[in-house]
């Protein structure tokens, strides 16, 4: 009967390298987001052929910059539950009205 071998002890590992895809999920944006941090140099990866890999303490550390911990934006219209207006100011009415008044034009020029 053969005696079984002790696998060998290896040189320590680093820790699981991230994919851009698993920090855009992380944070909630786009891949593209992710790559034009690593293009800008603000993130580090290193790159293996095509891909990218980021350590989670590259990702820690820039989660930590002052950049990253501004105040976060002011809530939109629709989040803060004020009403929406119009590209030229108006409220939601004067658009309506400004709709209504385009559609009598258009069928007074369509007419014969």
């Amino acid at each position: 009967m053969k005696k079984r071998k002790e696998p060998r002890p290896m040189a320590e590992l680093p820790s699981k390298r991230l994919r851009i895809a698993d920090v855009a999920s992380a944070w909630g944006c786009s891949h593209q987001h992710v790559r034009n941090l690593i293009k800008r140099g603000e993130l580090p990866a290193i790159r293996i052929g095509s891909l990218f890999r980021i350590r989670p303490d590259d990702v820690e550390a820039y989660e930590n910059r002052e950049e990253c911990q501004k105040a976060p934006p002011a809530p939109t219209a629709s989040q803060s539950g004020t009403v929406i207006s119009t590209r030229s100011g108006g409220t939601p009415r004067r658009a309506r009205d400004a709709f209504r008044l385009g559609q009598r034009i258009g069928q007074q020029q369509s007419a014969p």
